[in-house]
């Protein structure tokens, strides 16, 4: 049996910034998931300059990549019932898998704020993968998928270090997943940790690999 290895990226939260993410993933032949709040679109905080991408753009902003669930409107289910919880996690799901018409395979915990509660109510509503935040800095799949940390968020230091140790890496018993996540608007809001200009080096330096399966989250959790 031959063994593969998967990269896959995962962007949070549904804002304009990821317009030019999509752009710049097109241009180095990348895919990826999306993960949308569908209570918030189009909604701009008063207390932060981001302005999330209107309900009527959804589907054409993210044709050809796939949309995956966050919460209805991005609550911290630690501070939730339990009714709550499984309520928040049921209308992004169902919103979204009508407004695409696809099934919504995935999800990424708001806040990072896992509970058993919430992986449950994923798990019954066909949910096969759910994202964390903290990054884990390893390429092996994960033993429980709905409680998946990922490779490393994309500001992470260390970044181009795991980019080429992924790059060299050769299976040998079991398949490789490098999956990192992020929030587009990192590139121009904040602290400007990761401008386009370094987005860009990071994709470069990614692409382009004959032995590497360029894929969307779901995917990396259903073929290999």
């Amino acid at each position: 049996m031959e063994f593969k290895k998967y990269f896959t990226l995962s962007f949070d939260d549904g804002v304009e910034q990821d317009k030019t993410v999509i752009a710049l993933m097109k241009q180095y032949g990348l895919k990826g998931t999306f993960n949308l709040n569908a209570g918030l679109f189009g909604h701009r905080p008063s207390f932060v300059n981001i302005s999330r991408i209107p309900r009527d753009e959804i589907c054409q902003v993210y044709e050809g990549f796939e949309i995956a669930s966050h919460g209805y409107k991005h609550e911290n289910f630690r501070m939730l019932s339990a009714s709550k919880q499984e309520a928040s996690i049921a209308s992004d799901i169902s919103a979204l898998s009508v407004m695409t018409n696809s099934t919504i395979l995935g999800h990424a915990y708001p806040y990072d704020a896992y509970t058993t509660t919430v992986e449950a109510c994923l798990k019954e509503l066909g949910i096969i993968y759910a994202r964390r935040a903290r990054g884990k800095g390893s390429f092996r799949f994960p033993d429980n998928p709905l409680n998946y940390a990922p490779t490393c968020w994309f500001n992470a230091k260390n970044v181009f270090q795991l980019i080429d140790d992924f790059v060299k890496a050769e299976p040998q018993d079991e398949d490789l997943l490098f999956m990192m996540w992020g929030h587009a608007f990192e590139m121009d809001y904040g602290l400007r940790k990761c401008p386009r200009e370094q987005l860009e080096r990071i994709f470069s330096r990614i692409a382009g690999h004959s032995d590497i399966v360029y894929c969307t989250n779901g995917e990396a959790f259903t073929v290999s």
